[in-house]
């Protein structure tokens, strides 16, 4: 039985059709690969901050490098998630400029442009339920 989202393997699930497979959470970061969705394709590795709300109900929480801010409740027992994310404008108007990996040097300078060049306001909320199996 799952006691904790930490170290955990796993294929995350959003009712808006998106799909994070793997979605690897470490200690302190989350690697993840989006296979279905806008921006299908991308892959990330996350700095983030944790907390354990009470026992099976932990959280994370990290700023992407577009100025995305993302958090999600983990539901370990019913392995359900709650994510409250804010999006820039831009960002939101097209998902598709979001494939790519933040590991790579020329996307995060493509990215970089585009949030200076475009508007941040008014932010989109994304604030759904999803769900996740181990794998």
């Amino acid at each position: 039985m799952l006691t904790s989202i930490l170290g955990a393997r796993l294929s995350w699930h959003f009712a808006n059709g998106w799909v994070f497979e793997p979605a690897i959470v470490g200690p302190d970061i989350v690697d993840y690969t989006l296979k279905e969705g806008p921006h299908a394709g991308r892959h990330a590795i996350q700095h983030f901050y944790y907390q354990r709300v009470a026992p099976g109900v932990e959280t994370t929480v990290w700023y992407e490098e577009s100025g995305a801010l993302v958090h999600i409740t983990w539901y370990v027992e019913t392995q359900t998630v709650h994510r409250f994310a804010a999006l820039p404008a831009w960002l939101a108007k097209d998902m598709t400029v979001y494939r790519g990996d933040n590991q790579d040097p020329a996307f995060i300078e493509k990215i970089r442009k585009l949030s200076s060049e475009q508007q941040d306001w008014p932010r989109h909320i994304l604030n759904d339920e999803g769900y996740f199996k181990v794998i």
